[in-house]
Parts: C-alpha cells; structure tokens; sequence
C-alpha cells in the first residue's frame, strides 16, 4: 500500500513538473510573441509617417528643381504591402531624397523645410531602433522553437520561425544555429 501511495506522489511530482516546464516555456513565447507584435505596430506607424514625410520633401524638391522628379513614391500609398515591402520601398526613395538633400548644394531650403527633413531623419532614426528591438525579439523567438524543451512547445503551438528587418541579424542567427 505505501509503494503505491509513493508512486502516485512521484507520477503527481512528474506531471507538476512537466506543466511547470510548459507553462514557463509557453509564457517565453507569449512574451517575445507580445513584443514582437508591439514593435511590428511601431513600425508600422513609422513607416506611415516616414512616407509622409518623404512625399513632403520629393515635394519640396521638385518645387526648387524641376529637374528632379521622383516618380512612383504616390503608387505606395496605394499598394497593398506588408511592412517588410514597405520598408525596402520606402528605403530606396529615402536614399534618393538624402542625396539630394546632404549633397545637392543648388537646392536650398527654407528653415520649415529644413525642419521636415530633419524629422524624416529622426524618423530614419526611430525606424533603425524599432528595427533592431523587433530583430532582438525574433532572435529570442526563433532560438525557442530551435531548442529544447521550447522546440516541443512550439510543435505543438505550430509557431512558425519570423522572418528578419536585416540580413545581418539573419545571418547571426544561421551561425548560432550552426
């Protein structure tokens, strides 16, 4: 009789420990799953004002420079693309306009235009930075469903691995694969 009752506590014990090693596992994927998706809405919005702020200064370019056209930026607000589409867009019409802005000396700027590029930089700025806490957060995410015991919990949650801002987080997190 007390053989059983020692083998029921030790099954109680077992199973008190696996749900433990589930729960704090699961709730490491609700944390980086929660801030992951707080840095994707970020972005977002970034991204919304960053094209604001561009269509503004191709604006105040192409008033000063006739010559200058940059053609195709108002097809962006009407195409349906997700974040990373929308970045890697907005990044090329962004290049285009900081060389001309840095390095075109012909074109001067009146101080609220000079005000509006330097918000486009800040924004540039906050991009960079919710890039980078976004990436960080992906690294976490995908390290738990590559290692053990989480790699379970993911399987049977079907979490799928994130794709990256940057190839360089990317290629980071190939090594420690590796």
């Amino acid at each position: 009789m007390l053989l059983y009752i020692i083998i029921i506590i030790i099954f109680f014990i077992v199973i008190s420990l696996l749900f433990s090693i589930f729960i704090i596992n699961y709730n490491k994927f609700q944390t980086a799953i929660i801030k992951i998706s707080e840095a994707e809405e970020n972005i977002n919005i970034l991204l919304k004002k960053k094209l604001e702020l561009i269509l503004r200064v191709k604006n105040f370019i192409e008033d000063k420079k006739e010559d200058y056209k940059i053609t195709g930026l108002e097809k962006l607000e009407k195409q349906e693309l997700n974040t990373f589409e929308l970045n890697i867009e907005l990044e090329k019409y962004n290049k285009k306009i900081m060389e001309i802005t840095d390095y075109d000396k012909s074109v001067i700027f009146d101080d609220d235009e000079i005000l509006v590029i330097k918000d486009l930089y800040n924004i540039n700025t906050e991009c960079l930075a919710s890039e980078r806490y976004y990436n960080d957060n992906v690294v976490t995410y995908n390290n738990l469903i590559k290692c053990f015991p989480s790699n379970i919990i993911a399987k049977i949650c079907k979490y799928k691995f994130k794709d990256f801002y940057s190839n360089e987080k990317e290629e980071i997190f190939e090594i420690l694969k590796q």
